[in-house]
């Protein structure tokens, strides 16, 4: 799936409308809704900015941040994937943030739903005179979990609407353009911990060792964010970011953080990999090793079974940002990435001018 920009969005028995005057709601069914205009209660930053509306079922707990918690490695590893999301405020757009931490941190219903009704229905057929209740008990437990989960989702959810238009709109497309071009690799994975390693003749020579799981570059929303844009998403790891059109999302578990766009930093390194694996069809080897290897580079011939390995030339995309934030993927395909970072450095220049925008529309209106 590619980028898009819609009109409406549906969520639940709500639906948002954009139209040149603003965002309308309406709620109901198909053939019967009613619904406000475009001057509702709406927050509009900057022009061709962001709309958002606060929550669709009420206003949740709020939740109270807490430190988050490494992850433990063994002691010869280190985590590459690091930063506090709780940390991660950007300069505007913190209500929203705050919103979307609250409903990260709502609690499901329909899970206590099902497990209720499944104990129930289990007391009630230990009573034989409560046998016809006892029968009918699934199908109302039934109900009752999908009631859950419909009334689950829509408190859980926060709608984000953007009217894009002009630079904003061609700056944010062609991010989408290059982000897709990095996507194209075969194979992209999430490095995980690094360590040294003086055992080089059982790693084929390697110094280096890293654990890796496999990521998606793909477009996604967050669970609890609906939106009328297709969001440029990196999935894998302990963090997802998320690339909105005016700050970039990174969420851990139930926990969110936005960094803006000015302080959000990408890197592209070169990377030799021996490859134990199968290699990529988009990689180019540059040479190769033996998996029990001597000082000399040739083979240990004392162990059985010594394969040849690959020495592959890989490519590393390294994103950082405030509070720590680290995260770096491995991607097969090495290529020149100069289109990525103009289209990011042109997007940064337009957020940078329609906030200045908003600040000073903000002055003149107060003063």
């Amino acid at each position: 799936m590619g980028f898009y920009i819609r009109r409406s969005v549906s969520a639940g028995p709500f639906r948002f409308n954009l139209s040149s005057s603003g965002v309308g709601l309406s709620v109901g069914v198909k053939g019967f809704r009613v619904g406000t205009g475009p001057r509702g209660n709406y927050v509009h930053m900057g022009r061709g900015g962001l709309y958002y509306r606060a929550s669709l079922g009420g206003p949740g707990r709020r939740s109270h941040p807490v430190p988050a918690t490494p992850i433990a490695e063994p002691t010869s590893l280190a985590s590459m994937e690091t930063g506090n999301v709780l940390e991660m405020r950007p300069s505007s757009g913190s209500h929203l943030l705050e919103q979307i931490n609250e409903k990260l941190a709502l609690f499901r219903l329909w899970p206590w739903t099902l497990a209720a009704g499944i104990l129930l229905t289990l007391l009630l057929a230990g009573q034989p005179s409560l046998a016809p209740v006892a029968g009918v008990m699934p199908i109302a437990t039934l109900i009752a979990t999908l009631a859950a989960a419909y009334w689950d989702r829509q408190r859980k959810t926060v709608v984000v609407f953007y009217d894009l238009e002009g630079a904003s709109l061609q700056s944010f497309e062609r991010l989408a353009r290059a982000f897709d071009e990095v996507a194209r690799a075969q194979r992209i994975w999430n490095i995980e911990t690094s360590g040294h390693t003086d055992d080089w003749k059982r790693n084929a020579g390697a110094s280096q060792l890293i654990s890796r799981k496999p990521a998606r570059l793909t477009y996604k929303s967050p669970a609890v964010v609906k939106t009328n844009i297709a969001v440029p998403a990196i999935l894998g790891g302990r963090h997802s970011v998320y690339l909105f059109p005016d700050a970039a999302l990174v969420i851990e578990q139930s926990r969110a953080g936005a960094i803006s766009y000015g302080q959000l930093s990408v890197q592209w390194l070169n990377s030799v990999f021996l490859e134990s694996d199968a290699v990529p069809g988009d990689t180019q080897v540059v040479g190769h090793s033996w998996r029990y290897v001597n000082k000399n580079g040739g083979p240990d011939r004392r162990f059985n079974n010594n394969r040849q390995i690959p020495r592959v030339l890989y490519q590393e995309m390294k994103i950082s940002g405030p509070a720590g934030l680290q995260k770096i993927l491995q991607i097969s395909k090495n290529t020149d990435r100069t289109e990525f970072d103009r289209s990011l450095d042109a997007l940064r220049a337009v957020v940078a001018q329609l906030q200045n925008v908003s600040a000073k529309s903000l002055t003149a209106t107060t003063t």
